[in-house]
């Protein structure tokens, strides 16, 4: 053996147990769509379909575009696994490891298959089949089309310059009803995530006949909604703009604004920043780990709008998926400054539209949930049968069964645990009346009015006894402002 070299053998993975382990780079089927939208619109397409069969034992998923396509060594070039994050993209390329097509596909079917053609009209077509790499153990991958490929080519309308991809054998997805479902509801996560593409007319989106309009998550429209105007941050020759916006209250927003604000995940999972690479949003909402901030639910009126150019991808740790990403140390401290303002912003709005009331003079008024008796010389507690909500359900045609819920409800109350609980957490296990959460008590109220009567009269003599009633006397603005804007419209 030659001096100063080491010993050493080739080491090839087995081709059928790595192509295994690549489906499970954690896509939901969600961004496992994006990822194919952002080659989508890398190639310079303006319309994406989203098609998709969900027949037992026939179930395929497509999505076509209408950009340039691919020649044969294009195509070729495209399906092969991994290449340099170093390397220099293109303008407007929002891919970065030459995995994302592949991962993406084969986290959510067995097949994929894609179909190109570009200006000059020949199809290039490729396949990855992981069953057939398992009875081959190589990388084989098929370059002709078979039969049942050209059939969803032709039955989803794909003549022109442009691309098809095609997922097969859909494991993860299921069929039927499972998969009409999960590729329905992904629609609304990509509405979130091209947004800013779709509000621009520089995208045309649908999932099956269903056109996908843009989500605003910041509801700029929106007269209360705090804009706090844009900061630009520089970081080795790139400029990061940051814009933090703060979400007008949630008893200010209509049905369909509270939705849009809401996006997949509802409000507490979405607030903190909001970040873009290349106009595409990467992350919808999220503290990336600064400053040891946490979900809550008083700040999650904070969004904070971050774009970041496609050149800084490794600086930032944007993962395989582009889901997730770590600021640079050296923007970190600013990002929390900003954000920590933010956070204390949103805290404010519910300071000011939540406060309690605080006129001592009526408290002997309030209406109690629960009441204190002593029975035999020991502490019980009931139910108030005199608190409105409960009066009123009492006096319905269900009154006899209620008054049996309600029974057993307090004779099943968990006594014991209480005080467990109480005695090995003493300062959490006493709660405050006055950190109830303004938007539970609403949601609540919100659920009780309902099955309330319909009838105006009747639902002005409950508005004036919910405010003197537990937990609604601690918000009477914000529970008046609820029940006018739920009474029904006069025919």
């Amino acid at each position: 053996m030659q001096a100063g070299v080491l010993a050493q053998e080739r080491l090839d993975p087995y081709a059928e147990d790595l192509i295994e382990s690549l489906r499970a780079f954690g896509y939901d089927l969600p961004t496992a769509l994006a990822d194919l939208v952002d080659n989508s619109i890398a190639a310079e397409a303006k319309n994406v379909r989203v098609a998709y069969c969900s027949d037992p034992g026939q179930a395929w998923v497509a999505i076509v575009d209408d950009g340039r396509g691919m020649s044969e060594s294009e195509l070729h070039a495209a399906m092969r696994f991994a290449r340099n994050p170093n390397h220099r993209r293109a303008k407007g390329d929002l891919g970065r490891f030459g995995l994302g097509l592949k991962t993406a596909s084969l986290s959510q079917a067995r097949s994929l298959t894609v179909l190109s053609r570009d200006t000059a009209g020949q199809l290039a077509a490729r396949t990855w089949d992981i069953d057939h790499i398992a009875r081959q153990k190589e990388w084989l991958v098929l370059t002709e089309p078979d039969a049942e490929t050209l059939r969803i080519a032709d039955q989803v309308g794909f003549t022109g310059r442009g691309t098809v991809i095609i997922w097969r054998n859909t494991d993860k997805l299921g069929e039927g009803r499972s998969l009409s479902r999960r590729i329905s509801e992904s629609g609304r996560e990509l509405s979130l995530l091209f947004h800013r593409f779709l509000a621009k007319g520089r995208l045309n989106l649908s999932i099956g006949r269903h056109a996908i309009e843009p989500m605003d998550p910041y509801l700029r429209r929106h007269p209360a909604t705090q804009d706090r105007g844009v900061e630009e941050l520089e970081y080795e020759g790139h400029r990061i703009r940051v814009n933090p916006v703060i979400l007008p209250h949630p008893s200010r927003l209509t049905r369909q604004e509270a939705a849009s604000a809401s996006g997949p995940g509802g409000m507490i999972a979405r607030q903190g920043f909001y970040v873009y690479r290349g106009e595409r949003l990467v992350v919808a909402g999220s503290w990336l780990g600064l400053g040891g901030m946490h979900n809550s639910a008083p700040t999650r009126l904070a969004r904070i709008s971050l774009e970041i150019p496609p050149g800084v991808d490794l600086a930032w740790a944007v993962d395989v998926r582009k889901s997730s990403l770590r600021p640079p140390a050296s923007l970190e401290q600013r990002l929390v400054e900003l954000a920590e303002d933010a956070r204390a912003r949103s805290e404010k709005v519910f300071t000011h539209r939540g406060a309690p009331a605080r006129n001592r003079g009526k408290l002997a008024q309030v209406e109690p949930v629960w009441q204190q008796v002593r029975r035999l010389g020991q502490a019980e507690y009931c139910i108030n049968r005199d608190h409105p909500l409960v009066a009123d359900a009492l006096a319905g045609a269900d009154g006899k069964a209620l008054e049996g819920v309600l029974r057993l409800v307090e004779t099943t109350l968990p006594r014991e645990l209480i005080a467990q609980e109480i005695a090995s957490h003493p300062e959490e296990g006493r709660p405050q009346p006055e950190t109830t959460d303004p938007e539970e008590v609403l949601a609540t109220l919100r659920a009780l009015l309902s099955g309330l009567p319909r009838d105006p009269a009747q639902r002005t003599i409950l508005a004036e006894a919910l405010v003197k009633a537990e937990p609604f006397c601690r918000h009477p603005g914000l529970v008046r402002e609820i029940i006018e804007s739920d009474s029904p419209e006069e025919t």
